[in-house]
């Protein structure tokens, strides 16, 4: 295996689209296209639907920083969002600012993973010495997949249907 083999599959599973049913992240953003405005903004097990998309994301940007730096919340000085869902949100995210969050993420990640290697891989993590750098892109690739099976029971539950069955 050549020395980037095992990380483009890891970047492969992160950020290709096809097929949808086992990519998190294409999962998550076709789940805003579905979502109608009225579930998008409305409390569901305790937390907006927003809530649960916007906390997955959030999580990226929390792990794949490459030292232990102090986190800044996306849209901190225009809203109060409580990311971690520790209180209610003191405004809402529209759709269109989600999608806007989500591409800056993307981008974000993608730099993230350039000049990276395997050997990076087995490295251990900056932020957390018990995961290697491999462990964190697994977890991140979990948590958004956890999310998408969670939102789509939702969806299903209001009468949408999921995003497998389009």
């Amino acid at each position: 295996m050549d020395s980037n083999t095992f990380l483009n599959k890891l970047k492969w599973w992160f950020f290709n689209p096809h097929p949808i049913d086992q990519l998190p992240l294409a999962g998550l953003e076709r789940q805003i296209d579905i979502c109608p405005d009225e579930l998008w903004n409305k409390k569901i097990s305790g937390y907006y639907f927003w809530q649960y998309i916007l906390h997955a994301f959030i999580s990226i940007h929390w792990w794949l920083r490459e030292e232990e730096t102090e986190f800044t919340e996306p849209y901190k000085n225009e809203k109060i969002l409580y990311s971690q869902m520790e209180k209610d949100p003191q405004k809402m995210v529209t759709k269109d600012e989600m999608r806007k969050f989500i591409a800056e993420t993307k981008v974000f990640a993608e730099k993230w993973f350039n000049g990276k290697d395997n050997n990076w891989l087995q490295q251990t993590n900056k932020l957390w010495d018990k995961f290697q750098n491999w462990e964190v892109i697994v977890s991140q690739v979990h948590h958004l997949a956890y999310h998408v099976g969670f939102n789509d029971a939702i969806l299903r539950e209001n009468g949408i249907s999921s995003i497998w069955n389009e």
